[in-house]
């Protein structure tokens, strides 16, 4: 099979869940960023006034992307673990799964994140929504650090394993 010297389909399956992890944590590292300048204590009074319509608009576009890239996530690590897995050294399949886990262990955030997102776009704090914020930072942060970041790491050693890089 010579079109396996250019591109080998099989190959871009194992990195594919590495390539949308690290996009998640890319993501994720980028609203850390971002957000937190809402937080500065010279523009707070600026922050609480645009914060509830800003957000809004930012959650809705950016909950599609997150879905997006979590659903690819799962579903390369599915497709990782049942399509030729024979070929996958026993290591190999331990780290999709445990990537595949981590992957799913995002949504376990869901409800305790909502509560601060619905906050803001309600600005129930009303005129304080960098409060709220912050909230949700805090919550991004701890699942970014543990979750995002375990799953990436466990497709890293994936491909390390499975690809002998």
């Amino acid at each position: 099979m010579a079109s396996k010297l250019f591109f080998d389909p099989l190959v871009l399956l194992r990195v594919a869940p590495l390539i949308t992890s690290t996009a998640s944590l890319m993501f994720a590292a980028d609203e850390h960023f971002f957000l937190t300048k809402f937080l500065a204590p010279e523009d707070r009074e600026k922050s609480n006034a645009i914060l509830p319509g800003w957000f809004s608009r930012m959650f809705h576009s950016g909950v599609i992307i997150v879905i997006g890239l979590n659903t690819l996530t799962t579903g390369t690590s599915i497709a990782n673990l049942v399509f030729k897995s024979e070929s996958l050294a026993s290591t190999g399949r331990q780290f999709y799964t445990a990537g595949l886990a981590f992957g799913l262990a995002h949504y376990l955030f869901v409800p305790i994140i909502a509560y601060p997102i619905r906050d803001i776009v309600e600005d129930r704090s009303h005129g304080e929504s960098t409060k709220d914020l912050k909230k949700w930072i805090d919550i991004n942060l701890l699942r970014t650090l543990t979750v995002d970041l375990s799953c990436w790491a466990s497709f890293f050693a994936a491909v390390l394993t499975t690809l002998h890089v």
